[in-house]
């Protein structure tokens, strides 16, 4: 594990966009008086040498790289214009060039856009409810007086093609498109946002279709196609959702509210689109506090938040060794490096013009028992955690 301090290294905010153990690329402001400016840089973490890759002009930090990590090789630098279109402009990951810039007229107010291929996009748009759209779109009448409708859009054409599916009403979503039982496909996990109503209703569920087929089917007018991976009432769970998408995996879990029990499990595919599952981990998860999933360290943890000078317990649901005890004056358990570090998150009183909170890191060194706080925040990679500063101030 390797800690990286820039804590000094930047004068405006940045946001993180690929993290590995040797490099960082980020988006960060550039100062300008009369437009929003942006550049994408990347930055060597051994040498701290920077190159630019690219400078966008109109984008502003927090909306502008939705798409960033949707595709492999390229994505779209997202402009929200005054009348609610949406300009588009493709950039290339492997040569950084600005190949393409097209606007997008919405329905009514786009929520969200998932690139499918070069070609495709599956686009979420807040539209007002009435008879005509939920007979164009498939919905039931909700009593909403605005609902979410998702259609295929088809760049070339600017051609929309409304997504008619029943795992779509009224529910929340996360889309992505992973490979997956041999092909790039859409992979849908489909929820109310109240998990009670889950319990209920019974209606939450991870799906699939392949890319190819999606396209083919609601282009044609029909239902998505999409198939089962799980659902709730699976193996008695009152609800599923995904912990980890990719690889030619789907990583889920799913939860026995009544037993307080929950399990992780890997679903794969075999050439016939049959799954299969492995169970990785089972435990019961304890009463209040929160539930933290840490895939890439194939771990998960409760933990209860005290007050301050109080002991906050953090277990380790999936290797109760890993479980321990932290001062509560140091905030939020936040994750876990192996069985090096512990950080923990917290906001503090500081005077500037007048009192403000700043973002604070405490860093828990778990062999020596010692503990570092930072005015700041932390990203996190696989083995390296890197400090940047906060520019959040409350």
């Amino acid at each position: 594990m390797e800690r990286v301090d820039l804590l000094d290294a930047f004068s405006r905010e940045i946001e993180v966009l690929e993290l590995t153990d040797d490099t960082m690329i980020y988006a960060i402001d550039q100062k300008n008086e009369i437009k929003d400016v942006c550049s994408i840089e990347k930055m060597d973490l051994k040498s701290r040498q920077v190159e630019r890759l690219i400078s966008l002009d109109y984008t502003r930090l927090w909306e502008s790289f939705r798409t960033y990590s949707q595709m492999p090789d390229f994505f779209y630098a997202v402009n929200v214009l005054q009348d609610y279109r949406l300009r588009l402009r493709k950039i290339d990951k492997r040569t950084w060039e600005n190949t393409t810039d097209f606007l997008i007229n919405p329905e009514g107010e786009i929520i969200n856009i998932y690139s499918l291929n070069e070609d495709y996009m599956i686009i979420t748009d807040e539209v007002k409810g009435g008879p005509e759209v939920f007979e164009t779109y498939g919905l039931k009448d909700c009593g909403k007086r605005y609902v979410n409708v998702r259609y295929l859009y088809e760049i070339a054409t600017a051609r929309k093609y409304p997504i008619k599916d029943s795992h779509f009403d009224s529910l929340t979503e996360d889309i992505f498109v992973r490979p997956f039982g041999g092909h790039m496909s859409v992979i849908y996990e489909a929820f109310y946002k109240n998990e009670e109503r889950d319990d209920k209703n019974g209606e939450s569920a991870i799906l699939w279709v392949p890319v190819r087929d999606f396209i083919d089917r609601v282009k044609a007018g029909l239902d998505a196609g999409f198939l089962t991976v799980a659902k709730a009432g699976d193996g008695g769970f009152d609800y599923v959702r995904i912990v980890e998408a990719g690889q030619d995996q789907v990583l889920f879990r799913g939860r026995d509210r009544t037993r307080r029990w929950e399990e992780i499990i890997r679903c794969t595919l075999d050439f016939q689109r049959t799954p299969a599952y492995e169970l990785l981990a089972g435990y019961e998860v304890p009463e209040g506090g929160r539930v933290i999933y840490d895939p890439g360290q194939r771990q998960v943890y409760w933990s209860l938040d005290q007050e301050d000078g109080e002991s906050c317990p953090v277990i380790c649901l999936t290797d109760p060794g890993r479980s321990l005890d932290y001062d509560g004056q140091y905030g939020t358990f936040a994750t876990m490096f192996g069985t090096d570090w512990l950080v923990t998150t917290y906001y503090d009183q500081v005077f500037v013009k007048e009192y403000e909170y700043h973002e604070y890191v405490a860093v828990h060194d778990l062999k020596n028992r010692t503990v570092e706080t930072f005015a700041g925040r932390f990203e996190k990679g696989l083995n390296v955690l890197v400090l940047l500063r906060s520019f959040l101030a409350l």
